[in-house]
């Protein structure tokens, strides 16, 4: 079996626009996961898991959102995250996934959490979160967007988010930098960021993922071991996984490990 993925498109409507959604699509055998990225990311930090023995023979899918990459995005009709949702359970319709593992990452933890308070979840037979949106300490990016006007953050503070993670040591960090300066829409990434911040406020996101009834996974990189709502996830009847050697960007800072702990887990669910 190839570890090369295809690259197709879909087109999904919404508020009577269309919106061309790249992805990309490896086959396999043993069942579907599908990954959903965060703020400022792209379906290409998934890329290492078409390379990974551990999850070998599983069919992986991951897209992007509008707003990155090549999927479509209207400067004149601002997307939330609540539309990303929408979106993303056009795209699962469109996909044609059933019973299928979810993934989100950071912002695309808050999206897919938020996909599940939906008739989605009868299609989903687990759910993996990295590093998803929870509590406000999660919002280390999106804190700092919202208090802008729009201009001074596409003038400078987008800018300057991505000087300052170049700085940083992890390798995550700076291709995730490349993504913002090269393949990211600062008009996007601001809006996006907004409800973001709010759904992250009050602790809700944080009890719908203790109560979720599928089996889950919480994986989070161990410069973050400081996370305050650690203790309270390994008291529950879920999986939690800490990636050696990563911080926030777990896929770029340690893919092997960390689609080792998601094979792991994809395979207890068959056991």
């Amino acid at each position: 079996m190839s570890t090369t993925p295809a690259i197709g498109t879909v087109t999904v409507h919404f508020n009577n626009k269309p919106f061309q959604i790249e992805y990309f699509h490896r086959p396999g055998h043993k069942g579907e996961i599908l990954f959903v990225h965060g703020l400022g990311g792209a379906k290409e930090n998934y890329w290492e898991a078409c390379k990974s023995p551990a999850l070998k023979g599983y069919s992986l899918t991951a897209f992007d959102n509008p707003g990155t990459g090549n999927s479509t995005y209207y400067n004149d009709m601002p997307l939330q995250v609540d539309d990303l949702a929408d979106i993303t359970a056009q795209f699962i319709d469109a996909a044609g996934l059933q019973q299928f593992i979810l993934t989100g990452t950071s912002m695309g933890g808050l999206t897919t959490l938020l996909y599940l308070r939906t008739p989605g979840l009868s299609r989903v037979k687990g759910y993996v979160n990295i590093e998803g949106n929870l509590l406000p300490e999660d919002c280390m990016f999106s804190s700092k967007v919202v208090q802008f006007p729009q201009a001074a953050f596409v003038d400078t503070v987008f800018p300057q988010t991505i000087t300052e993670m170049k700085k940083r040591g992890n390798a995550g960090f700076h291709i995730i930098a490349n993504n913002l300066e090269l393949n990211t829409n600062s008009t996007a990434y601001y809006h996006y960021s907004f409800q973001t911040v709010q759904y992250s406020a009050d602790g809700a996101l944080l009890q719908q993922f203790l109560q979720l009834p599928v089996p889950r996974i919480f994986i989070y990189g161990s410069e973050n071991h400081t996370l305050s709502y650690l203790p309270q996830l390994s008291a529950a009847d879920m999986t939690v996984a800490e990636i050696p050697d990563s911080n926030h960007f777990v896929f770029y800072d340690n893919p092997v490990e960390m689609y080792r702990a998601i094979g792991a887990f994809a395979d207890s669910l068959d056991a």
